[in-house]
């Protein structure tokens, strides 16, 4: 009974590993009251007037607001706190969007009078005023940035509507910016048909944008949108006694004004040059103990530089209800601020990636086979020869994919949790299988082509079908389970390979090349098998050599003890 008891305990000790559940524990805790301090210093500093002054929806009534709240009520503050900051910042771009229409109505006006001189005048004002904000949307930008870095699944237990922040709103603004900058030279002389083709696109500008900040406050979880101020009314009133030029430059004037308030209120003061440089402790992010995240700053940095990643534009990740691009996840330098969320946006991100290879890679093992089966029966041991001389190529690809989740773990990007939508152990547990099987049996035309007695070549061959087989039920098994719920974290604007789709698309291949030397039948499978060798190739330089795992120095980095075993792969 001792010796099971000693057992027992070396299993438990050998799993749990004590002293690492502590480092991670006191990390997250630390985490938790790091961000509680950001947060409360947000809230202090928008002060309770501000608070107080918005008026909740009435599922909201019944959030706990104090100045000092505990941990446990920290959802319920937190939440309040970020959708009243994100209310303001939705409502400042809207006031731009208003000063613009104020002042856009009175170049209207110009024009509609023929008053040419009064209407570039106007338009060329706006112009200055609008490239003039590009500072203000700079900070704005980096605001809400940070906000989108704090990983809420740390924070909060269980599935909890937060706040999403507004960065492609933001986004929309700046890019409107660049393009009026590339489009438009402030220094060339303005003329008529110049200035109407910028007030078009003013205009359009601004009838998107309204567009989508009226879905921004539609969507606010905690704010009525019914409360927002009609700016362009109360202005009107305002300037009732001025002339059509003076509301241009009194509104002008104004805007600048704004932009200057809005960054000295709304940024420096809520605290935002501390968060993204911290030069205190209290504001300054913990670092995970138990790894070199260092090291994993300057790796990611490394593999985020690389041209590998636009094979991945297709896919969108979910991250707590909120859609992130390509654009959105690889754009960001990495530092001590974000490395903790972008992490697992990446790690995320080529799960989807990795899934979506091995599911078009199974797909085309199992249209190759079929053609071999039915379509290309009378030459079923030849075309199932060159589909094993294929999957035997297709090593370079696997090894590859093998090696950069090797890399990711020992650089610290993947941290492995086994209960994690961003893990990739299930990938690297079927990578290392495939390539297990393949590397203990010699799938290459090599090893038919040397033998000339036709009852051996038929037992490899049947030996070797047999070991396929075995690798395509695998596939499909570990497949089944994950793409039940692939939507939950990743969207693809691409569909997956489809084996009727793909049958089709071979057949048709042949009709435009093929070759009077070789039967139909054979240059079906033959071309089927190229383009499988092609795409084996192509995952391998966007996924592996052009995302730069090769640049990444691991040496002397330890690999996770619990993927130990998936290194044996001959």
């Amino acid at each position: 009974m001792e010796f099971y008891s000693f057992i027992l305990i070396s299993i438990i000790v050998f799993v749990l590993k004590p002293d690492e559940g502590v480092q991670y524990k006191k990390y997250n805790e630390d985490y938790k009251k790091y961000i509680h301090r950001v947060v409360s210093r947000i809230h202090s500093q928008i002060g309770s007037n501000e608070m107080q002054s918005l008026k909740l929806k009435q599922h909201s009534n019944n959030m706990d607001v104090q100045e000092n709240p505990q941990l446990d009520d920290f959802s319920h503050y937190y939440r309040y706190t970020i959708s009243v900051l994100i209310f303001k910042y939705t409502e400042i771009l809207n006031k731009f969007l208003d000063y613009m229409h104020i002042i856009m109505n009175q170049c209207k006006q110009f024009h509609e009078r023929n008053d040419c001189e009064q209407f570039i005048c106007c338009v060329t004002l706006l112009e200055v005023e609008v490239k003039n904000s590009k500072t203000m949307f700079g900070y704005l930008q980096n605001a809400m940035k940070f906000i989108s870095y704090i990983d809420i699944k740390c924070l909060f237990v269980g599935i909890i509507i937060m706040p999403n922040p507004i960065t492609d709103e933001i986004t929309f603004f700046q890019q409107f910016i660049k393009i009026l900058e590339l489009n438009f030279d402030i220094n060339i002389s303005p003329n008529l048909e110049g200035s109407e083709m910028k007030l078009e696109f003013f205009t359009k500008f601004y009838t998107d944008g309204l567009e989508i900040l009226n879905k921004s406050f539609h969507y606010s979880n905690i704010i009525d949108d019914s409360i927002k101020t009609d700016l362009t009314t109360n202005k009107n009133m305002e300037y009732s006694n001025e002339n059509n030029l003076n509301i241009v430059y009194l509104s002008c004037s104004e805007l600048n004004s704004f932009y200057n308030e809005t960054i000295e209120i709304w940024y420096k003061h809520l605290g935002f040059e501390q968060f993204l440089n911290p030069k205190t402790p209290e504001f300054t992010p913990p670092k995970d103990p138990q790894i070199k995240q260092d090291d994993g700053i300057v790796a990611l940095n490394i593999l985020l530089r690389e041209t590998g990643w636009k094979s991945m534009n297709h896919i969108n990740i979910v991250y707590y209800n909120k859609i992130y691009n390509l654009d959105s996840i690889i754009s960001d330098p990495i530092d001590d601020i974000n490395f903790r969320i972008k992490k697992e946006h990446v790690t995320k991100l080529l799960r989807c990636r990795y899934t979506e290879i091995l599911k078009n890679y199974h797909v085309l093992l199992s249209t190759i086979f079929f053609l071999c089966n039915y379509d290309s029966f009378y030459f079923r041991n030849k075309c199932l020869i060159e589909l094993f001389n294929s999957l035997d190529k297709s090593k370079k690809m696997l090894e590859g994919l093998h090696t950069a989740l090797i890399t990711l773990n020992k650089s610290s990007i993947w941290i492995v949790n086994l209960r994690s939508y961003s893990s990739l152990h299930k990938i690297l547990e079927w990578v290392a299988d495939i390539l297990y099987l393949l590397n203990t049996n010699n799938f290459s035309r090599i090893n038919f082509d040397n033998e000339t007695d036709n009852q051996k070549a038929n037992e490899k061959i049947k030996k070797h079908l047999a070991n396929f087989r075995i690798i395509l039920s695998n596939l499909h098994t570990y497949l089944h389970g994950q793409i039940s719920y692939l939507h939950n974290w990743c969207l693809l604007t691409e569909p997956f390979y489809e084996k009727n789709e793909k049958k089709i698309f071979f057949k048709n291949l042949v009709k435009i090349s093929n070759d009077p030397n070789t039967p139909q039948k054979v240059q079906i499978y033959l071309n089927a098998c190229d383009y499988f060798d092609n795409f084996c190739e192509d995952i391998y330089m966007s996924c592996y050599k052009n995302l730069g795992f090769e640049k990444v120095d691991c040496r002397n980095k330890k690999l996770d003890h619990k993927l130990v075993r998936y290194l044996k792969i001959r």
